[in-house]
């Protein structure tokens, strides 16, 4: 009789990691790196080595339940070790995202998804109020971590702003994320993928045979894409420079000046509060102009479908919320109109800042990237200010 020597679970646990990892190298900056098990499950770090983003990953085999639900082990040891490393300076709150990700789905009154959804001070003190309710009288398994996370209540408050939750990542929407944010066809996603797939644990074994934390760069994640991409025949779509669509399709005053009356987009950017806003509005509305233009063009012509532009724009869109959530966690009700319009050019800046929306993989052109969240911005699918569902009507 065959003897299994490792449980099921523990091994789909070991490879629901680099599959999380291929989903944040898609969304991450061309300047970032993913670590694995480095400081913890998985990380964001930037170009100068800081981290950014903090993901502990729980995965289970088991048909019915969470492993994170209001006295587990996983939950109350996670908030422990970002206690720790909080008590130690390697993890500063303000400045790190912190995400919990399991392929389960949690009661919708769950603590975890309580705290995820705290965005005012209002939600937070509810979040905690919560938090201790679900460590009293712990069991002798979680005893320690919640000593522990409880020992502090300031410090607790500051970890629950930035902890966010993502459920239900299971292998069919985890392929589904990675090719929409990589805008990949049907006929192509299945190939590049599994490539991907292959290519990345490869590189985390080698790390590891070396006794190293996988360190993987999305320059270098980048490069095997388009190698996967050429592996199936793709075509690689040509985004022309801004220089050459202004040649094209020349944007005059009157269009920028009718712009500023009509669009949406325009009345959206007026919200934020900058010295240079209207230098703003004016390079903004030349580039939707353009980017319209061109996205046009290129599904005339038949070097795109309007498919690939939606699987774009929901990258974009996924971006956007990413940096919604982040710079929302610095939101005052008692605001004044001034700070919250700083705050909505704040998360402009943020969703923009760095960032080139891909089609079918290739990096587009930075006018073209702008065109497109101003187009989702214009439909009011995004927004900028803090209030803008409520200062914006469709």
């Amino acid at each position: 009789m065959t003897q299994v020597h490792t449980a099921p679970g523990q091994m789909a646990g070991y490879l629901f990691q680099p599959d999380r990892a291929l989903v944040l190298l898609c969304a991450c900056n061309n300047d970032e790196s993913i670590s694995i098990e480095m400081v913890d499950d998985l990380a964001i770090m930037d170009a100068k080595g800081e981290v950014t983003y903090r993901e502990q990953d729980k995965h289970s085999i088991v048909a019915t339940g969470s492993p994170l639900t209001d006295r587990s082990r996983e939950l109350w040891n996670t908030l422990s070790i970002w206690t720790d490393d909080c008590k130690s300076g390697k993890l500063i709150p303000e400045s790190t995202r912190l995400v919990c990700v399991t392929n389960k789905a949690l009661d919708p009154q769950s603590l975890l998804k309580i705290i995820s959804a705290a965005v005012t001070s209002k939600d937070v003190e509810k979040a905690f109020k919560l938090l201790k309710s679900a460590g009293k009288k712990p069991s002798d398994t979680i005893k320690p971590f919640v000593t522990n996370v409880l020992n502090d209540d300031a410090l607790a408050k500051r970890l629950l702003t930035q902890i966010t939750l993502v459920e239900e990542s299971d292998l069919t929407e985890r392929t589904e994320e990675i090719a929409n944010k990589l805008g990949l066809n049907d006929d192509i996603k299945k190939d590049v993928i599994t490539d991907l797939r292959g290519w990345l644990n490869e590189v985390i074994l080698a790390a590891f045979d070396k006794g190293e934390a996988p360190l993987i760069k999305k320059k270098n994640f980048n490069n095997r894409v388009q190698h996967a991409r050429q592996k199936v025949g793709d075509k690689r779509v040509k985004v022309l420079a801004k220089l050459l669509v202004q040649k094209e399709r020349p944007v005059s005053d009157a269009e920028i000046e009718t712009a500023k009356i009509d669009s949406t987009f325009v009345k959206q950017l007026e919200a934020i509060e900058h010295p240079l806003k209207n230098e703003i509005i004016v390079d903004a509305i030349t580039d939707f102009l353009l980017c319209e233009h061109h996205r046009s063009k290129l599904v005339e012509e038949g070097e795109i479908t309007s498919i690939e532009l939606a699987a774009m724009d929901f990258s974009s869109h996924e971006r956007w919320k990413t940096a919604f959530q982040r710079k929302m966690t610095s939101y005052n009700i008692s605001m004044s109109d001034e700070e919250m319009g700083k705050l909505a050019h704040a998360i402009y800046d943020e969703t923009l800042n760095g960032y080139l929306c891909k089609l079918r993989g290739f990096d587009t052109e930075e006018y073209f990237t702008k065109g497109s969240f101003l187009k989702l911005s214009d439909r009011l699918e995004i927004g900028w200010h803090p209030k803008w569902t409520d200062l914006f009507k469709k």
